[in-house]
């Protein structure tokens, strides 16, 4: 999963949006809380292409609970643009994964916002936070080694 590099930092995940009408505010440019969704739409993307048949994140017996997002919004992004959500990984925890976004404009390749968050991942059983299956933290500990020289 060698990616792409962007400003120094390493992407290894892209996500396609097209902005739809009701993502837009009366200014006429995506709304601040569109970005979010697209940011989520990006990781939980991201997510799925690591986990494997034993470990399914979305089933009833896991949650993923955002515990930290820092969003700068750079340029406004407009109705029928398509924007891409490229993902990158920053560490692993025992239960915590953190992330860096990028948000560029397909065809003339603004950059619109980016992101730094902290997912965790959540027992719904037990109610508290739970180790990632080993599988998944492989496949982000192999992401990451691709990162040390």
């Amino acid at each position: 999963m060698k990616g792409i590099l962007i400003g120094g930092k390493r992407f290894v995940h892209e996500t396609e949006i097209r902005v739809r009408f009701n993502e837009t505010d009366a200014n006429k440019h995506v709304s601040q809380v569109s970005y979010v969704i697209y940011f989520e739409q990006a990781r939980t993307d991201f997510i799925d292409t690591l986990a494997t048949d034993t470990f399914e994140w979305w089933s009833p017996n896991y949650s993923l609970v955002l515990a930290r997002q820092s969003i700068s919004y750079l340029a406004p992004a407009f109705f029928h643009q398509t924007l891409k959500v490229y993902t990158g990984v920053t560490s692993i925890g025992q239960a915590s994964l953190n992330l860096y976004h990028l948000i560029i404009e397909k065809d003339h390749g603004t950059l619109i916002a980016n992101q730094d968050s902290t997912v965790v991942l959540w027992d719904q059983n037990m109610q508290k936070s739970r180790a990632w299956p080993q599988g998944f933290r492989d496949a982000v500990q192999n992401i990451l080694s691709e990162d040390t020289p």
